[in-house]
């Protein structure tokens, strides 16, 4: 049973891996994608080379040699990927608004106390056998074991501060979608395994952490493949009904050059090619890149890509219009689109209809 197990999981840490991979290629200009990516292929190989290990030395279930509650190493881990894991839903609700300076106010908590743990290990490394919550008290004058619980503290609140700093910013550009909900759940269910975890020696929970953790990177790594930004929707992708009239009014300002790249795309269609990328659109309007990106990203578009396709949804549907004889596979060329699956998934968030059913509503009126 324990190879089997083992096996399960090491094929979940090879999925992670693979997918990681391929969403740091596909990227771009979407930087929640390319992290994600580097966190996939990261823990995919953390786990892969552990359980290949496990798999090289076990014929039944393995055994494990836990240490003492509230571990540094263990904290620090968590603390350090836990931090970044929850700067996600601010990424996704706010394109472009995390720069370098925000992402490292953010985790400047984290990298202190990271910091001080490392050093206390590093010069010190004094510390005090603790194997039942009883024992903190007892030991709480003790250098390490006031370190180890201000770290605890530390680790839980700060992903929960930056969580709710997500939900409750008033610079959210983009609309939380179910995705986020269950990307929400969750963050507080791998916090409350972390607690049970830091403060208990159980085998159960080292298990149930780990493939959790696998399980959620594979989910979210399968999401980012069919989206841009699997967390969030653009505002004006949303059916405009009276109970989304609200959302709107959080529509970002969009930067002066956001107008011209509008006002050409509308003109001259370019994106009906479909190799059209960035460094096309830039080299027409004698821009750079990164401000083409930037000023996209300002009127809440995650990049580039999801920008291009809510241009080619909607000119697909000025066509059909006018051209409902048409099959949707025809039209869906015309417009720049390649993947089948892509342009579906996509109109039917967009528009509330499948194409089909659009066009066939459209032969109707005529």
């Amino acid at each position: 049973m324990g190879i089997l197990h083992l096996s399960i999981e090491l094929t979940l840490d090879l999925v992670a891996l693979i997918s990681g991979i391929i969403l740091i290629v596909r990227a771009k200009d979407n930087y929640p994608k390319l992290y994600w990516g580097i966190i996939a292929v990261g823990i995919g190989l953390m786990f892969s080379w552990e359980n290949i290990g496990w798999l090289t030395i076990v014929t039944d279930t393995p055994e494990y040699n836990f240490t003492d509650l509230l571990c540094i190493e263990k904290m620090l881990k968590w603390y350090a990927l836990a931090n970044i894991v929850a700067l996600f839903p601010i990424a996704s609700l706010s394109p472009g608004y995390l720069n370098h300076f925000r992402i490292f106010t953010f985790l400047l908590p984290p990298i202190i106390t990271i910091t001080v743990g490392i050093c206390y290990l590093g010069f010190n490394g004094i510390i005090t056998p603790i194997y039942s919550l009883n024992e903190i008290i007892p030991n709480i004058n003790n250098t390490d074991v006031k370190l180890r619980v201000c770290i605890f503290l530390l680790s839980v609140i700060t992903p929960l501060f930056i969580l709710i700093y997500a939900m409750v910013s008033t610079k959210t550009y983009r609309k939380i979608n179910n995705n986020m909900h269950l990307f929400i759940g969750f963050l507080f269910l791998f916090l409350g395994i972390y607690i049970l975890f830091t403060l208990s020696i159980n085998e159960f929970i080292f298990n149930l952490f780990g493939i959790t953790a696998i399980v959620f990177t594979v989910l979210f790594s399968i999401l980012y493949l069919q989206s841009e930004n699997p967390f969030s929707d653009h505002i004006s992708m949303v059916l405009n009904t009276e109970k989304e009239m609200p959302q709107i009014e959080k529509s970002p300002q969009p930067l002066p050059l956001f107008s011209s790249i509008e006002a050409y795309l509308k003109e001259q269609h370019p994106y009906i090619d479909q190799s059209y990328n960035i460094k096309d659109l830039a080299k027409s309007l004698n821009e750079k890149e990164h401000d083409i990106s930037m000023a996209i990203k300002s009127q809440g578009f995650t990049g580039f890509r999801e920008y291009i396709n809510c241009n080619r949804l909607e000119y697909f549907r000025q066509l059909a219009i006018g051209n409902s004889e048409k099959s949707v596979k025809e039209l869906m060329f015309l417009c720049g689109f390649s993947s089948r699956a892509t342009f579906y998934r996509n109109f039917s968030e967009k528009y509330g209809v499948s194409p089909s059913k659009f066009i066939e509503d459209q032969q109707i009126k005529q």
